[in-house]
């Protein structure tokens, strides 16, 4: 019950409104309708019903020109737009797009007792709802609400023409008349071409017809292009027709003077065969129809090609061509444009016959969207599907920075099977935006595609965690984590060091493998106990550096203290015994022992000991000698020599003085007794041949008596002491 209450309804919707509209002969307003949507699964079987009888209801009002549901449909679907989220603003670009001036859509949903209908009136031209209004329509009154719709509806249109038109004081508007009016006549039609100055304000055009060139003139019918085709006509058959223009406040313009059309015999009209897209251009094919019999005014003579495209009104001529021509190429198209073509067909004496059946035709679009791929170092792989016009020869290739910024080329390809291409020496970090075109023969290419735009990588991420190892000998060990993937393509780590100082200024040591986390500084090699900061950084296979790492210092180790404590025993015999404190290290391998006795120019290590004493031996007797220590790790590091310690080993007795002759008689000698504690004795030696000398005795005394008592001979004496020293000889005395 509902759905036959709905359909009558919508029958009936306007059907009311239209019969109190006087019937004036005036510009239609056109008017379309959106689908209306369902709000239930419910009220889904009949909406498309209630579309339908709606516009039929709105056609015999005779108020609207009515334009086609499918055309209104199809300017949705070149919006890209869909019924559900279809809002104001994109109904009324759909508006614009199909020529209207108004559009009827809405909602329906079911009630207990019937229909909700929603009805909304949208003005296109000035955005604004006229209407909008919900209707619960039940069978017992749905008469009475359906007459209150229509008349409201009408009410509203009437209302916003004369709101449009009132102006706080009036104004002279003058509509220009149409100009160049040209008349031309076929068989069965006569169609009459102008030209408007300014067709962005005019609404559509009336057309007016008279049997006599004074009229009278009645309104014969409306059009929104500045062409009109009579049709239906027979052969022989005279008009004369005037046109107004009425802007879009409703206003017309002053009917044109008379002009006479007339139907005659002309060829007929040529068989449009196809119409091709190509690269900025159409390719257009065509067959003449042939005469009728052996009239001459059936035979074509040439043939005219017209064309407009989607947002024009007007089909220009674009060339007029020998009748031996049957193909054409139109050129300077623009890209994703849709043009319409018809082509008409001219007899000897100018007659012209009806349009072909129209073909439309949009050029070769340009090419898809690249496939740019990113995060790569310093380089952007372009990839694309290859292009699907036949008559493409390659590919150029543009770049920018911006989406919107200026394109330059940075590849032509000649190849129309190339497909990728690879965009090195790029900056890092940075985006780009890529458009490709395609090209034919003499260099025309389509548009570019839509920009589409990638990143290069940025510079490869720091090592972290770095390390540097204190303690060790003249070198410093670092360590740090890899902290790039696979994709960072890292090939190596340079290394940078500096003094510890205030300046910090690091300069580069060394570089390892990029998948190396340690290195060991020890060129030098390094000095001991002696502070170096580091930094380091990671660079790519495209020649990028990460940031440095933040410093990691060390210190090498310290070489061994001086060892303290140096002592000789003095005196003793014929050797020294150097002794010294242990160190505190714990990692003492050896001490070197130095020497310098007299007359050497400089110290000499004269030992090796890993003990704290070292006994110098088979010195000279009274020697003076002083010696110096320093101490070796197990890393070979050497501390400084100690300070020097000097002694002297014991030295000879004294020379025994006072030796004489007592008595020559009696031949004693006798002499002073030595002054040092530990001499034992004494040695008398007798002087020999050669000045070889003979001990004689060794005696306790300080006197000896010879056993010869009558040889000459010559003696001296030396002291002996604990340790078997002796001294030098006394001086010499001589018996007679």
């Amino acid at each position: 019950m509902a759905v036959r209450i709905l359909c009558a309804a919508m029958l009936l919707l306007l059907g009311i409104a239209g019969s109190a509209s006087a019937q004036v002969a005036s510009f239609k307003p056109r008017l379309g309708c959106i689908p209306f949507m369902a709000t239930s699964l419910q009220a889904m079987a009949f909406t498309e019903n209630i579309s339908s009888s709606l516009l039929d209801s709105i056609d015999k009002t005779g108020h609207f020109e009515v334009v086609e549901r499918k055309k209104v449909e199809h300017f949705i679907e070149i919006e890209g737009q869909r019924l559900d989220n279809l809002n104001h603003d994109g109904i009324v670009r759909v508006g614009l797009k199909a020529g209207l001036d108004y559009t009827v859509h809405g909602s329906v949903s079911m009630t207990d007792t019937g229909a909700s209908l929603e009805v909304n009136l949208v003005a296109v031209r000035s955005k604004k709802t006229l209407m909008k209004g919900t209707f619960r329509i039940s069978e017992s009154d749905f008469t009475r609400q359906l007459q209150s719709i229509a008349a409201t509806i009408v009410d509203r249109v009437k209302q916003s023409v004369q709101e449009s038109l009132a102006t706080p004081e009036v104004v002279q508007v003058v509509v220009p008349q149409p100009r160049n009016i040209s008349v031309s006549g076929t068989s069965t039609s006569i169609r009459l071409t102008w030209q408007m100055s300014d067709m962005e304000q005019i609404a559509g055009f009336n057309i007016y017809r008279s049997l006599h060139p004074d009229g009278p003139f009645s309104l014969h019918g409306t059009t929104t292009e500045p062409m009109f085709v009579d049709d239906r006509l027979k052969l022989n058959e005279v008009f004369y027709y005037r046109i107004s223009a009425v802007n879009k406040s409703g206003i017309g313009s002053d009917l044109t003077a008379s002009m006479r059309g007339a139907t005659v015999i002309a060829p007929p009209a040529p068989i449009f065969l196809n119409v091709q897209p190509d690269i900025k251009g159409a390719r257009l094919s065509w067959r003449p129809r042939p005469g009728a019999g052996s009239v001459s005014s059936t035979v074509p003579a040439a043939f005219k090609i017209y064309r407009k495209n989607e947002s024009d009104n007007t089909l220009v001529m674009v060339v007029q061509l020998p009748v031996e021509n049957i193909e054409y190429y139109d050129g300077d198209l623009k890209d994703g444009i849709k043009y319409i073509y018809t082509i008409t067909a001219c007899n000897s004496e100018g007659a012209e016959s009806e349009m072909s059946a129209r073909l439309s035709v949009v050029p070769l679009h340009p090419p898809k969207q690249v496939r740019p791929l990113s995060n790569l170092i310093r380089r952007i792989p372009v990839s694309w599907d290859a292009y699907s016009g036949e008559s493409a020869e390659g590919y150029v290739l543009y770049r920018s920075e911006s989406r919107d910024g200026n394109y330059a080329r940075i590849a032509k390809l000649d190849l129309p099977a190339t497909v990728s291409y690879i965009d090195k020496n790029l900056a890092d970090n940075t985006t780009y935006w890529y458009r490709l075109s395609a090209y034919k023969k003499g260099g025309i290419e389509t548009d570019p595609s839509e920009p589409v735009y990638a990143k290069t990588r940025d510079v490869p991420p720091k090592p972290a965690d770095l390390t540097a190892e204190s303690g060790q000998p003249r070198k410093v060990t670092l360590r740090w984590r890899n902290s790039g993937v696979a994709e960072d393509e890292i090939t190596q780590v340079l290394i940078f060091r500096s003094l510890t100082s205030a300046d910090m200024k690091f300069e580069k040591i060394g570089e390892v493998r990029g998948e190396m986390t340690s290195f060991v500084d020890d060129s030098r090699p390094l000095l001991d106990k002696t502070s170096y900061s580091y930094r380091i950084c990671s660079q790519n296979s495209g020649g990028a550096f990460s940031p440095m790492t933040d410093s990691a210092a060390a210190t090498t180790k310290s070489p061994p203290e001086v060892p303290a404590g140096l002592a000789v025993k003095p005196g003793l015999l014929k050797k020294a015994i150097v002794s010294w404190q242990r160190n505190r290290e714990n990692d003492i391998k050896e001490y070197h022992v130095a020497r310098k006795q007299a007359g050497d120019p400089e110290y000499r290590e004269i030992g090796i000991t890993a003990d704290t004493v070292f006994e110098d031996i088979e010195l000279a007797d009274g020697a003076e000698v002083s010696y110096k220590v320093r101490a070796f790790d197990r890393d070979g590091l050497v501390s400084g020599y100690s300070d020097a310690v000097g002694a002297r080993t014991k030295p000879l007795p004294a020379r025994v003085a006072g030796l004489r002759v007592v008595d020559q008689a009696s031949r004693s000698l006798e002499w002073q007794p030595s002054r040092e504690k530990d001499v034992l004795g004494y040695v008398i030696y007798k002087k020999g041949f050669l000045g070889v000398a003979q001990k004689q005795a060794t005696v306790s005394a300080t006197s000896w008596k010879p056993s010869e008592t009558r040889e000459k001979a010559e003696y001296y004496v030396t002291a002996l002491d604990a340790s078997g020293l002796e001294s030098p000889p006394s001086e010499s005395v001589s018996f007679e």
